[in-house]
């Protein structure tokens, strides 16, 4: 989950800064997050499913990112012609990075007094 944070931060921050340097530096902490959240993203399913239901949470998560692939690039294309900008794109995919955090804090599993086992 904090990878994801981290990666939604990085794009907010290159969202609205008007520096050169600080957006290549947002970008740089963007990509580090993202990277660093597919080990432990790609871990969960078997964590939280067993058999054939983490086969099926697995392709069902490399459905979605493929998915993305596409409308990642589209979206951003198309809120530049809308705005002008390149704004809203990268807070509509810091929205969407917030979304997957909450998502991974609402699905992993937990002990009896709430804490997150190792």
């Amino acid at each position: 989950m904090i990878p994801l944070v981290v990666t939604a931060a990085g794009l907010v921050i290159a969202a609205v800064t008007q520096s050169a340097v600080l957006t290549i530096a947002a970008f740089a902490v963007t990509t580090a997050g993202i990277y660093a959240a597919f080990p432990v993203f790609w871990a969960l399913p078997t964590a939280v499913l067993s058999g054939s239901a983490a086969a099926g949470g697995i392709a069902l998560i490399n459905s979605i990112g493929n998915l993305s692939g596409f409308v990642g690039p589209y979206a951003m294309g198309w809120f530049k012609d809308i705005t002008g900008s390149y704004i809203i794109g990268l807070l509509f995919l810091a929205g969407l990075a917030a979304a997957a955090a909450a998502i991974v804090a609402a699905t992993v599993p937990r002990d009896d007094a709430g804490r997150i086992p190792r």
